[in-house]
């Protein structure tokens, strides 16, 4: 037996026992320090945003994935423009606050001024020799004035009709409502011309009493004119009244007013007077003179409206 020192060799058995343990510890250790995520895969992800806009449905169907299926040829981005609806009159809001503006102007105007209204019609064909039978108050008078400017409005619309074929001229919206805001001046300032022409050859040549009792009737024939011409003007809009049917009856109301026009100058001025035969004169120089003028006026701006709009 050998007596000098030696080192002993580990056996071999203790070798895979070993290996083992050492794998053990290498893989507690690799769980302990997790590995980097360089792709992201383990990280969590933010759930996408669901949007209407992101689906296509032209690509959806039954060849959906083939080749041949290309569904952006041939169509454009943003779609195609149809056609715009054509105006309307009766569609347009504007206009149809305007007409209510109007029905319900003259029924507080007719609540107002009741009393000198029916007091204007139960004398109209009886001439008093005072010339005070009749009288108003400031209300009264005011809201005739409104009267008048509805009158004004009604015939620019009714105008605006027969000069553009009922409103299917083709022009847009602001167009047509400024030709017609434009007509309204034009009848306004020629009832305001009238009146002041009315006035000055009145007190040139007749008395203030007289002078009274022809403002108070012109009044009332003037807001009488527009009150017949509502009708008109809502058949015309609304239940598409055929040009010609119109045309005849806003001829006939307008000859009804020239007529009681023609007979209140008389009554008023020229009955008791030697020279009965000027009312002719009087007549057309105040009455046909500034509508021929007016019509003229509204032509000249009418076919300016038509190159410029």
């Amino acid at each position: 037996m050998p007596t000098t020192d030696s080192i002993a060799r580990p056996s071999l058995l203790l070798k895979p026992v070993q290996a083992k343990g050492r794998q053990a510890d290498a893989d507690s250790v690799a769980k302990a320090v997790p590995e980097r995520d360089t792709l992201g895969l383990l990280s969590p992800k933010v759930p996408k945003e669901f949007r209407l806009t992101d689906v296509r449905f032209a690509e959806e169907g039954y060849f959906k994935g083939s080749k041949y299926f290309k569904p952006g040829w041939g169509t454009h981005v943003d779609g195609v423009l149809g056609d715009p609806a054509p105006y309307a009159v009766s569609n347009d809001n504007t206009v149809t606050s305007l007409l209510l503006g109007c029905f319900v102007l003259a029924m507080v105007s007719f609540s107002v001024s009741r009393s000198f209204i029916l007091r204007q019609v139960q004398g109209f064909f009886r001439t008093s020799r005072s010339g005070s039978n009749v009288t108003e108050t400031t209300s009264e008078v005011r809201f005739q004035l409104f009267l008048i400017l509805q009158t004004s409005l009604l015939l620019s619309v009714i105008y605006y009709l027969f000069a553009h074929g009922g409103g299917n001229d083709g022009l847009g919206d602001d167009s047509q409502l400024s030709m017609i805001g434009i007509y309204c001046g034009i009848f306004t300032g020629y009832f305001l011309l009238k009146h002041a022409v009315y006035s000055i050859v009145n007190w040139t040549f007749f008395d203030r009493k007289n002078n009274r009792q022809w403002a108070k009737v012109w009044l009332f024939l003037t807001s009488l004119e527009g009150v017949l011409l509502f009708p008109l003007v809502l058949l015309q809009v609304y239940f598409e009244l055929s040009l010609h049917a119109a045309l005849v009856y806003t001829l006939t109301v307008m000859l009804l007013i020239k007529i009681l026009t023609f007979y209140k100058s008389y009554a008023i001025f020229f009955r008791r007077s030697g020279v009965s035969l000027q009312i002719f004169l009087y007549f057309c120089a105040l009455e046909l003179m500034p509508l021929m003028a007016l019509w003229g006026v509204l032509v000249i701006t009418g076919n300016y409206l038509k190159i410029n709009f």
